[in-house]
């Protein structure tokens, strides 16, 4: 990039996931984009997640105390961060390939007027086998109830954040990520796809999207209240996810064209192509989710 390149904040909450720590902070420190700080904030953890940040000092700000959740880990890393661009990568994720920072740079000196940037994922399993390719939209219209972002694939400018406001609401388990592209839609934030997979977002027993069913009506429910019906359940939404697989094929028989960050692998191109055209992998919208979209579906037919 021509001039001196915008500083690229990532932030990292972590709490007890010292099995995946590493993967995430070698992902930021094998990119080649020269102005990056990382900044972890721990939850106190007792897994050996410390350690492993002790021997990473001389490249990773990080503090280890107790806090809120995740949302007040992400707030303390923000407010300690200093970057004009800022990412949000969990402890258990990380970043694709090592130009994924640079390609999110060049977008937004492109885009001047954009106030965030979002790519693509890959989807991994706990050992790093890539499951399948996400390809992220963000709808003009009605949005899904699951966030069309995939949160380490978005990067916002720190500018479209007002003075003093906390990054995210601490009181949101499930939502966190998806309030905050609400709010920014709300203020008329211009969103950019960059076609492009920007992260690893890695599936395992733990997650939220597997363990939190209840959370997620309920603060689904708390976001109508103040967003409107903006969310939808639309009768193509099958039909819609087998096109965006079928798009995103010549990117899963491709993926040894990327220089990985994450130490993410791949199989055989026949097995990932089938697994991914019949999304062969247990994340997805659980029946009491779909009912609930459902019920937000009718009541959004009503009001128009």
């Amino acid at each position: 990039m021509a001039g001196d390149p915008p500083l690229v904040s990532i932030l990292t909450p972590s709490f007890e996931q010292g099995r995946f720590l590493r993967d995430c902070l070698d992902s930021v420190a094998r990119q080649t984009y020269p102005r990056i700080e990382h900044v972890v904030v721990d939850g106190a953890s007792t897994d050996g997640s410390v350690e492993i940040l002790e021997e990473r000092s001389d490249a990773v700000r990080w503090t280890s105390e107790p806090d809120r959740g995740q949302a007040d880990a992400v707030n303390k890393a923000f407010e300690a961060s200093t970057g004009e661009i800022v990412g949000w990568v969990n402890s258990d994720d990380g970043l694709f390939a090592v130009d994924t920072i640079a390609r999110v740079a060049a977008a937004f000196a492109e885009n001047p007027d954009a106030g965030v940037v979002y790519g693509d994922a890959a989807l991994a399993d706990e050992d790093g086998r890539i499951l399948r390719h996400h390809r992220s939209r963000w709808p003009d219209g009605s949005l899904p109830l699951a966030s069309p972002l995939v949160q380490p694939a978005a990067f916002l400018r720190r500018s479209v954040i007002e003075p003093g406001e906390p990054l995210l609401r601490i009181e949101l388990n499930r939502f966190l990520d998806y309030e905050l592209w609400l709010r920014l839609r709300a203020r008329g934030v211009r969103f950019v796809h960059l076609r492009s997979v920007l992260a690893v977002d890695r599936d395992h027993p733990d997650r939220k999207v597997r363990t939190t069913d209840d959370v997620f009506v309920r603060e689904s429910a708390q976001l109508v209240e103040e967003y409107g019906p903006v969310f939808a359940v639309p009768r193509s939404r099958r039909v819609g996810g087998l096109v965006r697989r079928l798009q995103g094929l010549p990117e899963v028989w491709a993926w040894e064209r990327h220089e990985p960050a994450f130490p993410w692998r791949v199989d055989g191109r026949a097995r990932r192509l089938l697994r991914h055209v019949a999304k062969l992998d247990p994340v997805q919208l659980s029946a009491e989710q779909r009912r609930y979209g459902r019920e937000v579906a009718g009541v959004k037919r009503r009001l128009s």
